[in-house]
């Protein structure tokens, strides 16, 4: 593939490009991560003058705001101007779920299959905080989901099993946490208490 001669593959007209703030163009913002994007409006605010600031106040604060939702659910890598066909499926849960939160909705139930996936531990913290803001905006939050510290947030679990595949389908134990710890054959109560654990191997795999 080769660029567009006219635009250097930046897709929009001369004349978008040739408006530009704090001596960028569109295009070259949205080449920004998340993470830098959130900077660089931030610092708009001792670039702009008073004249400035009073008619892009409003935009601003639009920006601001969805900006922090992405970066709330662990996405500040992604750039602005990442094609959504190339998002892991994590990933585009992830941003619907930002979008979600910022529509203020209620009254909604929502699916989600482990959203945590390709997702970093660190990062972990803020999903969990997201899906919890989503149910205290008045929605019901469904997650299918085997990581450790999103069942320690739940509050209510429903594990299905004895084991996976055809050799499940039935409800083993529900209730909060500590009711499935204590479920004697519940497999994935007895990884939570620990009474079950899986050695880290001491070489790893070629």
């Amino acid at each position: 593939d080769s660029k567009c001669e006219k635009c250097n593959g930046l897709r929009l007209k001369e004349e978008s490009l040739c408006v530009k703030i704090d001596n960028l163009n569109i295009s070259q913002v949205t080449e920004k991560s998340i993470y830098d994007a959130k900077k660089w409006f931030k610092s708009l605010d001792n670039r702009l003058d008073q004249k400035q600031i009073k008619i892009a106040q409003h935009i601003l604060k639009e920006i601001n705001e969805r900006l922090d939702f992405l970066l709330n659910v662990g996405l500040d890598y992604l750039t602005l101007s990442r094609a959504s066909g190339t998002l892991s499926g994590g990933e585009a849960q992830r941003i619907r779920l930002a979008s979600q939160i910022g529509s203020g909705l209620t009254g909604v139930i929502y699916v989600l299959d482990e959203p945590s996936i390709g997702l970093h531990q660190k990062d972990n913290v803020k999903l969990i905080n997201a899906l919890k803001r989503l149910r205290d905006l008045g929605n019901t939050v469904i997650v299918v989901e085997h990581d450790t510290e999103t069942m320690e947030s739940a509050d209510h679990i429903i594990d299905l099993g004895p084991q996976a595949g055809v050799d499940g389908g039935n409800i083993v134990a529900q209730g909060h946490i500590e009711k499935i710890m204590e479920t004697e054959n519940s497999i994935t109560g007895n990884y939570l208490s620990k009474k079950k654990s899986i050695a880290i191997p001491r070489k790893r795999r070629s």
